[in-house]
């Protein structure tokens, strides 16, 4: 079985963040093949850590860790990435792009989709 998980959160201001990559990390111990779409705000969790304080902890640690738990569909929407004012060099982690018109084609891909 695989699953899509889909990052639209900020990695601060809530707990949403660490939470979905903490059930992306046991779907992946129990060999469920998840996939993570980062869209939206959820494009910021690919940034390095950053000098500004927050309450919460930085997720760079677990986003850094989901190659060991051989977690490698890491995909990005390019609208999103570019309505950021982002550059595909300035990630953490290596993803695939994807435009907004094929994310349909993605999801169908996977036998379950979870939003966060």
């Amino acid at each position: 079985m695989s699953c899509l998980i889909s990052l639209s959160q900020s990695p601060y201001g809530s707990r949403s963040a660490k939470e979905s990559l903490d059930i992306t990390l046991v779907l992946a111990a129990f060999e469920q093949n998840p996939g993570l779409l980062f869209i939206d705000d959820g494009v910021l969790q690919l940034l390095p850590k950053s000098q500004q304080p927050s309450p919460h902890k930085h997720i760079g640690k677990i986003i850094s860790a989901l190659e060991m738990y051989d977690i490698d569909e890491l995909w990005v929407e390019t609208e999103s990435l570019q309505e950021l004012g982002l550059q595909l060099e300035q990630l953490s982690q290596p993803v695939k792009l994807i435009g907004r018109q094929q994310l349909s084609e993605l999801w169908s891909k996977y036998d379950q989709h979870l939003v966060f």
